[in-house]
């Protein structure tokens, strides 16, 4: 049980007793079933990239100790959200989102959203929940989430809601998310704690376990509607070494808060690598392999790792880990497709900058001209 504990908390966000509900209820889950299923939702509203690593990698964790992962292709919520039109969402969910998951190793269950939520009891427990729920508590678990949170819509205090309502028609004993989920989880966690309310659907107190956000390549918060925030599943070797060039990395810290590069390190290499590389000329010390974060952070700080050389190094590892995406996106560009008119749609409504998109129809038409 040792075992299957540290596997599950493997990457959890810290402090862990702020970002995993509970411990207590997770020991005593992996004690009661050796058997069970987890579950995340993502909006399919924009290309994977990066960002999406340290979830991923959880819900395998999960699976080798027994609990199967299901994917929420959550494409009502993208709606609801105002990231797109309904049928182009499915289709990015369907095609660009479903493919690019079974090609990075991705082995789950994927359920597309509205295939269940317009159901008569999933709409009747939507009602019942709302009418149990104050607004304040459902702006609370929505705010990190919503693009408006200055004019937000009915729809965006409905989306937490579903969100809590997916993890009873999923049937998981262990919801999955980022750190932005945490507020969403704790309401969810909360409501069917309460002994009052009455579902359709029977109810229990899942365990939500948090992974980090980790910090774009420019500082700020990674976008998929900002290329130069991210590495995309389908950014070219070429593409990848340019980002990583320019990424922010700054010399005197390596707080993963602070210098991006870290984060990645941290997040999403050292978790589930026992070696990472770094090439160098002889003239600079040549080649260097590291076993562990702490060695990175040793040698940076004291300036025997060069900025540049340890941006290269981890182009270098993104290029070789989604090396098989870019080969399945080469045999068929049409995965890309929905997403990119996804993106153009996006733009024309000003929610993509010029430059942004400029930029990702350059990559896009690399595939598909």
């Amino acid at each position: 049980m040792n075992e299957k504990f540290s596997i599950a908390t493997r990457n959890v966000a810290e402090p862990m007793e702020k970002f995993l509900l509970t411990e207590e209820d997770l020991k005593k889950l992996l004690a009661e079933k050796a058997r069970g299923k987890s579950y995340v939702g993502f909006e399919p509203s924009g290309p994977l990239h990066i960002g999406y690593f340290p979830v991923i990698e959880k819900m395998k964790d999960l699976a080798t100790i027994g609990f199967e992962p299901t994917l929420l292709l959550a494409d009502l919520h993208a709606f609801l959200n105002r990231k797109g039109p309904a049928e182009l969402i499915k289709e990015v969910a369907l095609v660009h989102w479903r493919k690019t998951f079974e090609a990075i190793g991705l082995n789950a269950k994927y359920v597309l959203g509205s295939s269940y939520q317009l159901s008569s009891d999933y709409v009747l427990d939507l009602f019942i929940l709302s009418e149990h729920t104050r607004v304040k508590e459902a702006w609370k678990a929505m705010s990190m989430i919503a693009r408006e949170a200055e004019d937000p819509r009915v729809s965006q205090y409905i989306y937490p809601l579903m969100q809590a309502l997916d993890i009873l028609y999923l049937e998981a004993d262990i919801a999955v998310g980022g750190t932005d989920q945490l507020k969403v989880h704790v309401l969810a966690r909360t409501v069917f704690a309460e002994t009052t309310l009455r579902l359709k659907h029977e109810k229990w107190v899942p365990v939500a376990v948090h992974t980090p956000i980790i910090k774009g390549l420019t500082g700020e918060k990674m976008s998929s509607s900002k290329p130069k925030t991210h590495i995309a599943t389908f950014d070219t070797p070429k593409t990848i070494r340019k980002k990583m060039r320019s990424a922010y990395c700054p010399p005197e810290t390596a707080d993963p808060e602070d210098n991006p590069i870290f984060g990645f390190l941290k997040y999403i290499v050292f978790p589930y690598e026992e070696k990472f590389l770094v090439k160098r000329l002889e003239k600079y010390g040549g080649d260097k392999e590291y076993k562990s974060f702490e060695e990175v952070v040793k040698d940076y700080l004291k300036g025997e790792l060069h900025p540049l050389d340890l941006k290269m190094g981890l182009a270098d590892y993104f290029i070789d880990r989604l090396k098989n995406v870019r080969t399945t996106y080469e045999k068929d560009p049409e995965i890309l497709k929905p997403v990119y008119k996804l993106q153009k749609w996006q733009f024309e409504r000003g929610y993509i900058g010029k430059e942004d998109w400029q930029r990702l129809e350059v990559e896009y038409k690399k595939y598909f001209g």
